[in-house]
């Protein structure tokens, strides 16, 4: 008995030792539900100035569906249905809030690669909320076999809300953790930093002023079902704001340290 329970033990070891490849290829005909949860906190403060604190507090919960079509070269074609939205604070005369209720019940066609970088394929509004939410998510898994305790490297683009045409670079290193039973659930944390890139649209920033970030988050892929069923991310971010212009008679202001906290949760299930 005790060598059949040693066997099983070294067995499982080896299995866990075993390099695997990480993809994300759906069934096609399944039913995918997910559910899309993000905070965004803004806390802004001026140093030497007698302004009060300014923070605000938004937040969005998105129910989708997503159906695989077909196969490509490029990835997995995908059908996707936004069911509901729902906003915090909510403001209805709000463009941006008109814009995500125009998403519910629209049938709008995604691409994803097996390394999990997503584009949509056509929803006919280049502006719309869920090219923000589904069109810029970046690669994330390595496109070699990897083995338990190995880690890569991914670099990706996002743009920086506080400066208009200005982006940020992500610089993020994933590792897998481990792997469930038989292998068919994958553990996987990442951990990675951003700063300010000049492009040609953004204005140069001014000395002294600059963007930061850490980013920090777990991924689990069910394996069996070709997907990332859980995912939670923070980023923190701190820029440094220009002030508006001073009026006349008035002194020059400060600039505005501003602190942003970005967190997401996804989680998805196979619908029965």
């Amino acid at each position: 008995m005790r060598l059949a329970l040693l066997a099983v033990v070294l067995l499982a070891r080896v299995a866990a030792s075993q390099p695997v490849q990480l993809q994300i290829r759906p069934h096609i005909g399944d039913t995918l539900r997910m559910h899309l949860s993000q905070t965004v906190e803004m806390i802004g403060t001026t140093a030497g100035a007698n302004d009060p604190i300014r923070s605000m507090t938004t937040s969005i919960e998105v129910f989708t569906r997503a159906i695989p079509q077909r196969w490509t070269s490029n990835g997995t074609v995908m059908q996707t249905i936004t069911d509901s939205v729902a906003v915090s604070p909510s403001s209805p005369a709000a463009l941006a809030d008109l814009r995500r209720r125009a998403m519910q019940a629209k049938k709008v066609l995604l691409r994803v690669s097996t390394d999990g970088a997503m584009e949509l394929v056509d929803d006919g509004d280049p502006n719309s909320e869920l090219r923000h939410l589904f069109g810029e998510m970046p690669a994330v898994l390595s496109r070699n076999t990897v083995s338990v305790g190995e880690k890569w490297t991914r670099e990706m683009q996002i743009p920086l809300s506080s400066e208009p045409g200005a982006v940020g670079a992500v610089r993020a290193t994933f590792q897998l953790d481990s792997l469930g039973k038989h292998g068919d659930i994958a553990y996987i944390s990442m951990r990675g930093t951003m700063y300010r890139i000049n492009t040609p649209n953004a204005a140069p920033a001014g000395p002294g002023y600059g963007t930061t970030g850490q980013l920090a988050g777990t991924i689990q892929i069910d394996r069996r079902l070709g997907w990332i069923t859980d995912s939670k991310s923070s980023i923190i971010v701190r820029s440094t704001v220009a002030p508006p212009p001073s009026r006349q008679g008035e002194a020059e202001r400060p600039p505005m340290q501003v602190r942003t906290k970005i967190t997401q949760w996804i989680r998805a299930m196979r619908a029965r």
